[in-house]
């Protein structure tokens, strides 16, 4: 028993001098835009593929390129989490248009596993035949992405990507039903006599 003891609070203490960091803010700064550095470096190409992918309608790079359980976060709609379901959302949009899909990457952090790339977009799509009905001839986007890169086993791959226009959405032209003109009380008091 009182071994057990020792090796809790032996392993309390190591814990609690692994939690303490020595380093000063400036070092702490340095440190995590060398490791933004290293990040860039090991994902530099990604874009580029992502690009010839989307291209290509290669759903299936898409989603390898994501955690197993990693979320994509496209505008007005719900996340797409996991790869399968990431697949399918990527197939879906490559059915519907030809794209040409320009990425910038902006910036980049890390600190340890944890990195974040900032970045914008601009899109081009042509509708596919058998695109579904209602589907616009062409669409034209530009906008901005923010993706939390995550590190497991030296491998880096997207933890969240969440990406949004900088137009807001064009609302469709429905025209609302004629109103009434408005009376006042006024006027229904003499309608009455």
């Amino acid at each position: 028993m009182r071994r057990a003891s020792w090796v809790a609070v032996a392993g309390a203490g190591m814990l609690f001098a692994a939690c303490q960091s020595h380093e000063t803010p400036q070092q702490a700064q340095a440190r995590i835009a060398k490791e933004g550095d290293a990040l860039n470096a090991a994902v530099s190409t990604v874009s580029k593929r992502w690009q010839g992918w989307a291209a290509a309608g290669q759903a299936d790079s898409i989603a390898n390129v994501f955690m197993d359980q990693g979320r994509e976060m496209p505008p007005d709609m719900p996340a797409v989490v996991g790869r399968a379901a990431i697949k399918a959302y990527e197939a879906r949009n490559a059915a519907t248009f030809a794209a040409k899909l320009t990425i910038r990457p902006e910036s980049f952090a890390a600190n340890g596993p944890l990195g974040v790339e900032r970045g914008s977009y601009t899109f081009e799509g042509k509708a596919k035949a058998g695109a579904p009905k209602g589907t616009p001839a062409g669409v034209s986007d530009e906008g901005k992405y923010l993706i939390h890169w995550s590190n497991a086993d030296g491998q880096w791959q997207i933890a969240e990507l969440i990406w949004n226009p900088n137009r807001p959405p064009v609302m469709g032209h429905a025209t609302a039903p004629a109103k009434k003109p408005a009376t006042s009380p006024a006027t229904k008091s003499k309608k009455k006599k």
